[in-house]
């Protein structure tokens, strides 16, 4: 009798093995750790960490009424939820919501990430860094961003009509030239890594249409000093979709007198990468350590803030909304049209001398300052 109960036991531990192996295997993945085609009107994929970058278990994917939630690995599959693009929610304990527009014609397994709440992702930062929600501007715009996958081409202007020195020097050139180099993969979370930076003479107008697309200038022009700025950004869009625009030039203009920084308090390099961060789609500041900053200096040409921020927006598509809703093709923009927009940069805050005005007056880029604040 006893033999026989020993026998049923281990039977059944056998049984019960096989069961637990059978649940346990793992799901098809490719190289790159991604499940592998789940089949027409099916949907796979694997959730990672927007800031740590590791998979996520315990995340709930949904689309409409199915949804599924993600095992050890960060991987998901859903049945049934058939093709074209697919509004796909993330959501659960120890992340922000987040809704990603998939277009299973490019794939119907996807990588999707979300942003920890453990991170040092700041929803107040975004709003104001991102979407334009400062206390003194009040907007809340979708995002703003380069999306060409070559990254813009640098041009430094040494035309000098503008300056009151009537010289931009090798010396001005190569700094302004190692701020380009450091700041772009810091403001595009390394989507663009090196850059091409060259220098060429370009007339002082406010007109894009003389630049080449993909492309990025910086100019001096002391005039900005006559409006109480240190620089001028300014941003002209490609109109991507209803939903969506993406940067396509930008003309920077800063004044090339060393002594007004001095004066103000604040470094040339630190000007050139707030200007830049207005160039490649970030707005003011009033949360912490930020170099863009809407008033006053923060010491340095970045902050870990403006890292991890402007690295969450170069994630994504431009256009995403808070807090980081992909835009669905054929939707209507919501907030502000795309179009051309300026950054006017008020921080000149030093005396200025009559001698200086008079001079910054008789400077042809006087009236380049005045088409712009009287039109924005």
């Amino acid at each position: 009798m006893k033999k026989r109960n020993s026998f049923v036991w281990t039977s059944i531990v056998v049984l019960i093995s096989i069961f637990v192996i059978a649940g346990c295997k793992e799901t098809p993945t490719d190289s790159d750790g991604l499940p592998t085609d789940p089949g027409s009107g099916n949907l796979a994929g694997k959730v990672v960490g927007t800031v740590a970058g590791q998979p996520i278990a315990g995340v709930v994917v949904s689309v409409g009424a199915v949804s599924t939630t993600t095992d050890t690995k960060g991987i998901f599959r859903l049945d049934g939820v058939g093709q074209g693009t697919l509004a796909v929610v993330i959501g659960g304990t120890g992340i922000y919501t987040h809704t990603a527009a998939v277009n299973t014609a490019n794939g119907r397994s996807v990588q999707l990430d979300a942003i920890e709440t453990n991170s040092n992702f700041n929803l107040g930062f975004y709003r104001e860094f991102a979407r334009g929600n400062h206390p003194n501007e009040g907007n809340l715009y979708p995002t703003h961003r380069w999306m060409n996958s070559k990254a813009p081409t640098f041009y430094i202007s040494t035309n000098t009509t503008a300056t009151v020195a009537k010289i931009v020097d090798q010396s001005l050139i190569d700094r302004v030239r190692n701020v380009i180099s450091q700041m772009v993969p810091i403001w595009t979370g390394n989507v663009y890594r090196s850059v091409s930076v060259t220098t060429q003479d370009f007339p002082l107008t406010f007109d894009f249409s003389y630049l080449p697309d993909n492309s990025f200038v910086i100019a001096f022009d002391d005039t900005v000093l006559s409006i109480g700025a240190y620089g001028v950004g300014i941003t002209d869009p490609t109109i991507l979709s209803a939903a969506t625009s993406s940067i396509n030039k930008a003309i920077i203009f800063m004044t090339p007198d060393l002594n007004s920084y001095a004066l103000g308090e604040i470094t040339l390099e630190e000007v050139v990468a707030h200007e830049m961060g207005h160039a490649f789609g970030f707005r003011h500041t009033s949360l912490l350590p930020s170099v863009m900053l809407a008033v006053g200096a923060y010491g340095g040409m970045y902050s870990p803030f403006d890292q991890l921020h402007a690295a969450i927006v170069y994630k994504r598509p431009a256009g995403n909304m808070d807090i980081d809703n992909d835009p669905i093709p054929g939707a209507k923009m919501m907030g502000q049209s795309p179009g051309r927009e300026v950054f006017i940069d008020n921080r000149a805050t030093f005396s200025k001398s009559p001698e200086l005005l008079r001079q910054l007056q008789s400077l042809r880029g006087h009236d380049l300052v005045r088409q712009v604040t009287s039109k924005y």
